[in-house]
């Protein structure tokens, strides 16, 4: 028996603006769900419904964005549109299913979190399990409020911006698709943001990894927690709409998804040189001084630039002696004054997603080093990853200690 393909589809409230848009959406699941395959459905609130209700709320006095009351009132929107593309679809002869946090049927579970949610996984896939796949096996299109979930209590939460993505790869996920595809007003993830560069162009495939730099660094294409719950084998289409039908075109994403939180220590030892002068980001100089650091196979792992200063960090390889070897060729290409090197240092790196959102995570590195005294040589952040740098007879210990102080074993 041929096995039967399921895909959920995700419409963001930028394709959801008006009467006539939620017609040509729900003309669209009706042409989608005529071939061999099941369909979620997956609806964002109507555009701008969601910024109105919490600009409505906090000018009566609401003067947070978490709590209980507040999550409830911002459900509003993904309830209404829920509502509005059932009733377009069964318009249409679809045997489509009203799924929201009021139904015996809701499978999204979360945990206290409000304003910014976190499912709890294992809750959720029975749920899908229970509820979401009996209602497939009978050829019904359940329709799912995106952005909410329930916590134990029973209470609305809602999963942060744009969780709707998140909602939508959760499914995925507990349902074993290969396929999610999330619809939004632009066709795949551009090269550049349009309204601040000319002739962005489509990006057609990124890795998970890659797109989870481009989203944690302020790139508004897919929320970046949502990508956690990525199953490796699983691809996700972000498209468009053109002429009534989805785009074969868009951004494809695929591989498996960076950890929430990974830490690690490299193996080999790395070296840190600093190189000073006043014409050391000379743009010829610099350029010629790396690709001959890449012909002497001297391994770049970061760079940090001043107007008077370079500070390499490259694997500490006895055989290539790097230290000697860059010393050599600022010699040769007259790129600084003078150099020098800290040597016998271990690197570690604490990865992670949505870095640059964390009030306090460089403090949680920091201090626990402090108390006992290890000295840190340098670290380099990103958005999502920090790089430490510690002497190798402290590397071991530094590692536990940061491990410790963000509660991993």
């Amino acid at each position: 028996m041929e096995k039967v393909e399921t895909v959920v589809y995700k419409f963001g409230g930028s394709v959801l603006d008006s009467v006539s848009s939620i017609k040509k959406v729900a003309e669209l699941i009706k042409n989608e769900s005529q071939g061999k395959k099941r369909i979620v459905v997956v609806v964002s609130a109507l555009k701008g419904q969601t910024d109105e209700l919490l600009k409505m709320a906090q000018q009566l006095g609401c003067n947070s964005n978490a709590s209980s009351d507040l999550d409830n009132l911002l459900s509003m929107g993904e309830r209404t549109s829920a509502r509005l593309m059932c009733i377009a679809l069964k318009a249409l002869g679809v045997d489509a299913v009203l799924v929201d946090p009021e139904s015996e049927l809701w499978p999204i579970f979360t945990d206290d979190n409000y304003g910014n949610a976190n499912p709890d996984l294992e809750l959720t896939k029975e749920a899908v399990k229970n509820k979401l796949v009996p209602l497939l096996e009978e050829n019904k299109i359940p329709v799912i409020c995106g952005f909410l979930g329930k916590n134990r209590k029973g209470q609305i939460t809602t999963l942060g911006r744009g969780g709707s993505d998140l909602t939508a790869v959760l499914l995925g996920k507990c349902l074993n698709t290969n396929s999610v595809i999330l619809v939004k007003d632009v066709p795949g993830i551009k090269s550049g943001d349009p309204k601040k560069v000319e002739k962005a162009n489509t990006v057609r495939a990124l890795d998970t990894l890659e797109t989870q730099i481009l989203s944690s660094s302020g790139a508004k294409i897919i929320q970046s927690k949502a990508l956690q719950y990525k199953s490796e084998d699983s691809v996700i289409r972000i498209v468009g709409i053109n002429n009534g039908k989805i785009t074969d075109e868009g951004t494809t994403i695929t591989g498996k998804s960076q950890p929430e939180l990974e830490i690690s220590i490299m193996e080999k030892p790395v070296q840190l040189i600093t190189i000073i002068g006043d014409n050391v980001t000379e743009p010829k100089l610099l350029s010629t001084f790396f690709e001959d650091l890449h012909k002497q196979k001297i391994e770049v792992l970061g760079a940090t630039l001043e107007s008077w200063c370079i500070m390499l960090l490259v694997v500490d390889d006895p055989q290539l002696n790097p230290f000697s070897v860059v010393h050599e060729l600022i010699s040769k290409r007259g790129i600084g004054k003078s150099a020098t090197c800290y040597d016998n240092l271990n690197l570690i790196f604490i990865k992670g997603q949505d870095f640059v959102k964390i009030p306090g995570i460089i403090s949680k590195i920091t201090l626990p080093l402090t108390k006992e005294k290890i000295n840190i040589y340098s670290l380099l952040p990103t958005a999502s990853s920090i790089k430490v740098l510690v002497h190798s007879k402290d590397g071991e210990k530094a590692l536990k200690l940061i491990k410790n102080s963000f509660q991993i074993s």
